[in-house]
């Protein structure tokens, strides 16, 4: 099968209706695939660069038991049934939906959105009805299938097409399993920490995340001093569970550090927020993104991957700061400031996080070859309990700024707090009292 709206395809009739496509990844797997995600890609892209767009709708159309369908009929019977759902597939299609035929069990496809009225459950619910109307004949014996169809928004809450048909697809999965006729939308929520499991099922959880790629970024905007210099927000990533739940970065790290996972999240993270620097994704150019890292980030793949990144966008690194612990500075400072030089050779901005009391006045601080100084969790409110730490803090803030650096107060609850860092010369401030983390810059923007 090819795209039916190819010149001289030789589809048949019922094959082409208005301009639908559907894609065939069997005729050339990663050909009809590239082309399938490209033009996805472009849609994506188009509703992302144009605010008065309608957001498009994902599906995956899961056919529950097609496992016991080539079990029982053959390849042949399950490629006859799989054309029979395919032909009722287009039927029930609009102009400019395309799909792609990705495995024997399933299709994946972009809904166009058309004037914004369009109801992708509704869709779901008659195309559960056209798909089951009628059992499917294979020779002189007929089968009868069952369903389930994933949907997932196609929006600024997802950073590109795979990522919203990923979604999908692993939705339609987990419904399949039932083995029943049914459909639902992705809708992440917050997971609690109870429901994770053990430190070892959720170590589980986050190898299968990155291998799957069911992870998600968050964004959160730090207010600046001087509205000059564009935008900054911290991004981390999020794990997602089995069931959609987005679980938040502080119930997870720790887990990923113990069974050296840290290194494999902070890669995936580096690269979603450089796909996102280098993308027209609302004005990137006034963005810059904070990115936590770890010298186990930097393997020479990774390292050679941001050289590639350097020559095709040589823009993405001054709006990209990595940000070591200072931790890592103190007990593994041979590594870390390799890593630091290769980074700032590669024009990326530095900064060191988790500075606290101790290290206000430490020389290795002071002489940390970076722009960024953050202080640690808890600080803004250590400050007020202990009247003899404000000198100490006023000092650490002039010699920053004697260095060009900028400081960063992290996790800032109150009003009079903000007033007071302010008067004190801190640069950025941040916390869940400003804003709650996002899964777009442009959600908090």
């Amino acid at each position: 099968m090819t795209d039916s709206t190819e010149p001289g395809d030789g589809r048949r009739g019922h094959e082409r209706v208005g301009s639908a496509r559907l894609i065939d990844a069997h005729a050339g797997t990663r050909r009809a695939r590239r082309k399938f995600l490209r033009y996805a890609e472009f849609r994506y892209r188009q509703f992302i660069n144009d605010p008065r767009q309608h957001p498009h709708g994902v599906a995956c159309i899961y056919f529950n038991n097609w496992r016991e369908c080539r079990d029982h009929f053959g390849f042949g019977g399950l490629e006859t049934v799989n054309g029979l759902v395919e032909r009722r597939t287009l039927d029930t299609l609009a102009d400019h939906d395309i799909f792609l035929r990705l495995a024997d069990s399933s299709l994946v496809g972009v809904l166009w959105p058309g004037g914004g009225d369009r109801d992708i459950e509704s869709w779901a619910a008659d195309m559960i009805e056209k798909l089951t109307e009628s059992e499917y004949p294979i020779g002189s014996r007929w089968l009868t299938a069952t369903f389930s169809i994933g949907l997932c928004w196609f929006d600024r809450r997802v950073r590109g097409a795979e990522e919203a048909l990923l979604d999908a697809m692993h939705l339609a999965e987990q419904l399949a399993e039932q083995g029943e006729n049914q459909y639902r939308v992705f809708r992440p929520v917050r997971a609690p920490r109870e429901e994770l499991g053990s430190d070892e099922q959720l170590a589980r959880q986050i190898r299968r995340s990155l291998h799957s790629n069911r992870l998600r970024m968050v964004f959160q905007p730090l207010l600046a001093a001087s509205p000059e210099g564009g935008r900054y927000y911290q991004a981390w990533a999020r794990l997602m569970t089995d069931s959609g739940k987005l679980v938040p970065a502080r119930h997870f790290l720790d887990v990923a550090r113990r069974h050296e996972l840290i290194g494999a999240l902070q890669r995936w993270t580096l690269r979603r927020s450089v796909h996102y620097l280098a993308t027209a994704h609302g004005n990137p150019s006034a963005v810059r993104l904070f990115v936590n890292v770890s010298p186990e980030a930097f393997d020479e793949r990774m390292l050679e991957w941001l050289v590639r990144i350097r020559q095709r966008h040589p823009e993405v690194g001054p709006r990209l700061i990595v940000e070591f612990e200072v931790f890592d500075l103190e007990n593994r400072s041979g590594e870390t400031r390799r890593a630091m030089e290769r980074l700032a050779a590669l024009g990326i901005r530095i900064g060191l996080s988790g500075i606290g009391e101790k290290q206000l006045g430490h020389r290795l601080v002071d002489e940390a070859p970076v722009d960024f100084l953050r202080l640690a969790p808890g600080f803004a409110d250590g400050l007020h309990e202990r009247a003899g730490l404000a000198g100490e803090f006023m000092a650490f803030i002039s010699r920053a700024h004697h260095t060009d650096r900028a400081v960063i107060m992290p996790e800032v609850e109150r009003e009079e707090q903000v007033i007071e860092f302010w008067q004190a010369g801190v640069d950025f401030i941040q916390g869940d009292y400003i804003e709650h983390p996002q899964t777009a810059p442009e959600a908090t923007g």
